[in-house]
């Protein structure tokens, strides 16, 4: 078969155990039609063949992000974006010195990013140091991890209903609104969303936080310039945003895989969740566009205490308390066993070990009730913790990990010393028995704010797996010697990286028949490396440079506007 494209002289690193490493690939429109020999491409070579030497250049299949939030970063466009620091007096100097340079005329809604939850331990900030600085219009902070925020008492008064009490949504249950010891609240608020519908209405003002060309565009160019051809969205927000990804494949635009996920906020929502789903299914799929996975948050985040653990808080007087879960094991059956009626996957927030265990159990119940028609994938997205004891149970019952690498060099999770102990909190991010007993990891970026947009460059994670040092923000070196984040033996190899951003994302988001590896059939989407990424030192790995990448057989060169 005489072929458009002959890319031959390279180092071609598959995926495909059949055959893991080759010298060419022969294209024929938008697939691979041959990968093999230098000698054996040649022959498919015609009059009209672009020959493209790659002169020993490494090339990998494209990268998948098995989690990411291309709809919810599009929204923080607006925001006033500040220097992550952790004392509290500079933190409180940086949004003095923000809010003066965004003055109430430009910016009447001060949004700011972000701080860290360590800063202010378990009680959490207080309305009381941001009146100081902003007493004349609504102000919300953000916590880096997205899981909390803290308002002034403007802002608070703005939301609160003809009871006093302060309203705001949240794609896991209600929100909660912190109280100090005589009842008053303080502002610090716990997953929360990130809209304020009851603050804009108050000023009069809306920000235009619609996914957008303009919005989305320049974070999708800067994943797609470091070789992301799929992404799986943690939550779409919306049918609006649904719709403009849609619209935007169909321009042409879009440039990747969008898999997208609808929300189940509640488990008593699930009929209306399933009926959202089946709506974008039947009006925006494309060839491009794929939904039939369900995202539900089991608990929130280690760091402010809203999670489930196996053992009782550290910080509880009473030894009893093991924090909290957004529904129970019952509940959890009940939903997976619907959504296996469905032929709907499953995609599950689990922070702590209390709920990876609660997930394996009742996807080892749900397996039981369903038998034979069994046929969902699960995916426990996050996993920071799991207890040893269940680190061999996603291989048996086929369950999916979803691992974010970038933050294992302590980027988050530290601050749960108080809740967890130092012992169990340095044994977090530890995949390595899951992986060597046969478990799926896969890798995403989980980027939910342009505050850490250059955190979609997989490349960037791949070094802090390697590594387990975070370039921009180490940890402190009193604690942890050269800012290495413990255990040593979970660091992660390239091989082991480059597989889950590849064939096991593939798999697990069921594209594995057309990406995710080299082989004849698949789409012709490769990544064709200028620097050899098996003699890279892990940490450079961020600044890898790649020649040029193939989506669907068509050679791109994409610059971003986006700052590394």
């Amino acid at each position: 078969m005489i072929s458009d494209k002959i890319i031959y002289n390279g180092r071609i690193h598959t995926e495909n155990p059949n055959l893991p490493e080759a010298e060419a690939i022969v294209i024929e429109g938008k697939n691979i039609i041959f990968v093999g020999s230098n000698e054996e491409a040649l022959k498919r070579k015609g009059s009209n063949t672009e020959m493209i030497d790659l002169g020993g250049k490494t090339v990998l299949p494209g990268i998948i992000d098995g989690h990411s939030h291309p709809s919810n970063v599009s929204k923080t466009y607006w925001h006033v974006f500040g220097k992550m620091v952790k004392d509290k007096d500079e933190l409180l100097a940086n949004i003095k010195a923000a809010a003066e340079a965004n003055p109430k005329e430009t910016t009447p809604f001060f949004y700011y990013e972000g701080y860290y939850a360590e800063t202010f331990g378990a009680e959490g900030p207080n309305h009381k140091d941001l009146d100081e600085i902003l007493p004349d219009r609504p102000a919300r902070i953000q916590e880096f991890s997205d899981h909390a925020c803290w308002y002034n008492k403007v802002a608070l008064d703005m939301m609160r209903d003809k009871n006093g009490v302060p309203q705001a949504n949240s794609p896991i249950g209600k929100p909660e609104f912190i109280k100090d010891q005589d009842g008053d609240y303080t502002g610090y608020c716990l997953e929360n969303s990130c809209d304020d519908p009851e603050i804009y209405e108050a000023v009069g003002w809306h920000p235009d936080v619609k996914a957008t060309e303009q919005s989305v565009g320049p974070l999708l160019d800067f994943m797609k310039q470091h070789g992301v051809m799929c992404i799986m969205d943690g939550f779409t927000d919306g049918e609006e945003d649904m719709k403009f990804f849609y619209e935007y494949d169909k321009a042409g635009k879009l440039g990747l895989f969008y898999d997208a996920t609808s929300i189940l906020s509640d488990v008593a929502d699930l009929d209306e969740c399933i009926a959202t789903l089946r709506h974008w299914q039947e009006n925006y799929s494309s060839d491009h566009i794929r939904c039939n996975t369900v995202k539900f948050f089991l608990d929130g985040n280690n760091e402010m205490g809203d999670m489930l653990s196996v053992e009782p808080f550290r910080n509880d007087p009473s030894g009893e308390y093991y924090g909290q879960s957004y529904a129970t094991l019952e509940e959890m059956i009940e939903v997976i066993v619907r959504l296996n009626e469905e032929k709907i996957d499953f995609h599950v927030h689990c922070v702590c070990d209390g709920s990876v265990r609660r997930m394996c159990d009742a996807v080892e119940k749900a397996q039981e009730l369903c038998g034979d028609s069994w046929c969902i994938r699960v995916t426990l997205t996050h996993c920071l913790l799991i207890h040893p004891d269940d680190r061999k149970r996603f291989a048996e019952l086929g369950i999916y990990i979803d691992y974010t690498p970038h933050w294992s060099g302590g980027y988050l999770g530290i601050a749960s010393k108080e809740f967890l102990g130092e012992e169990r909190v340095n044994s977090m991010y530890d995949f390595r028995e899951v992986i060597e007993s046969g478990g799926m990891v896969g890798f995403s970026s989980d980027i939910y704010s342009y505050g850490e947009a250059n955190r979609g460059n997989p490349f960037m994670g791949m070094q802090i797996g390697m590594t387990r040092v975070d370039p921009e923000f180490p940890v402190d070196p009193k604690s942890y010697p050269d800012s290495e984040y413990p255990p040593a033996h979970a660091k992660l190899t390239l091989e082991e990286l480059i597989h889950g951003y590849t064939i096991n994302n593939a798999i697990r988001m069921r594209v594995d028949d057309i990406m995710g590896s080299i082989e004849k059939g698949k789409l012709a989407n490769l990544i064709v490396m200028d620097e050899d990424p098996f003699t890279t030192p892990p940490e450079k790995f961020r600044h890898i440079k790649i020649d040029r990448t193939f989506f669907e057989g068509v050679k791109r060169q994409i610059t971003s506007t986006i700052e590394e």
